[in-house]
């Protein structure tokens, strides 16, 4: 179902139980010379939109929210951007209406690694803080996290995604292929590459930073070995893991387990 499209008296006849409402986060920044700024919100769309054709009666998709925390990347003209605090509010408020409305079970299915930090921090505060929260079941995932995304699963020859990467490339040549300039695909040269710290990779240790400090192309991670085959596979591998997760969250329960006073 698409939450868009439903009337109000159709989201109050909804059995709050037996459905997830599914909020894929996005953002509109730079993605190196090769790949368009809607990149991460085009991906995570296709993600969300094929996860609720297999699972329509259980999965309440919201529109993508395509404006996401990307400050670090404003240093490349045509980003657009909300700082962390904005985006954090963004995310309560959103949460904040889904609760009112009565649902349960709500899944923020994220397409942009910046929005992590400061999504996470929001439906943490918001469990802690607002008894109308506790109890309700919210989760913040990323589509390319866990096991399925292994890269040896796909052909691919670099260890993870990054950022407008062999990865992402992939992916967008199979999803939107005519957005693509492969002609323009390559990345930077890594700047940082230590035992404890790869400025590509991560690593051990979390180092803050703007992205003009990290590649002067705005991609990493040998874009040009993109193929839309590779990209079919991980969004094929990204779906069929988001319909598990969906159908596993459908049956989890958070009972009280401890009440001050008892003994």
């Amino acid at each position: 179902m698409r939450y868009g499209n439903c009337r109000w008296v159709d989201i109050q006849a909804t059995d709050k139980d037996r459905v997830v409402v599914v909020v894929p986060t996005g953002a509109l920044e730079q993605h190196g010379r090769h790949l368009p700024l809607l990149t991460d919100t085009i991906l995570v769309t296709e993600v969300a939109e094929r996860v609720e054709k297999k699972l329509p009666d259980q999965v309440l998709l919201v529109p993508t929210l395509w404006l996401g925390a990307s400050d670090h990347h404003l240093d490349f003209p045509g980003t657009l951007s909300l700082p962390n605090t904005l985006y954090a509010e963004m995310i309560k408020h959103v949460l904040q209406c889904c609760v009112g409305a009565g649902f349960r079970r709500i899944m923020f299915l994220n397409g942009h690694g910046g929005n992590t930090a400061p999504g996470t921090v929001a439906i943490t505060e918001m469990a802690n803080s607002r008894d109308d929260c506790d109890g309700v079941l919210v989760g913040w995932t990323g589509y390319w996290q866990g096991p399925a995304f292994a890269p040896e699963k796909h052909g691919m020859e670099t260890p993870h995604a990054s950022h407008a990467c062999e990865y992402e490339t992939s992916m967008m040549l199979a999803a939107a292929g005519e957005m693509v300039e492969m002609s323009e695909a390559r990345a930077g040269a890594v700047v940082l590459d230590s035992k404890f710290y790869h400025s590509e990779l991560g690593g051990q240790v979390t180092l803050a930073g703007r992205f003009h400090r990290r590649t002067s192309t705005g991609a990493m991670g040998r874009p040009d070995l993109g193929t839309a085959d590779k990209g079919s596979s991980l969004i094929e591998a990204a779906v069929e893991d988001t319909v598990g997760l969906i159908g596993d969250f459908l049956t989890w329960e958070t009972p009280r387990v401890f009440s001050a006073g008892e003994s």
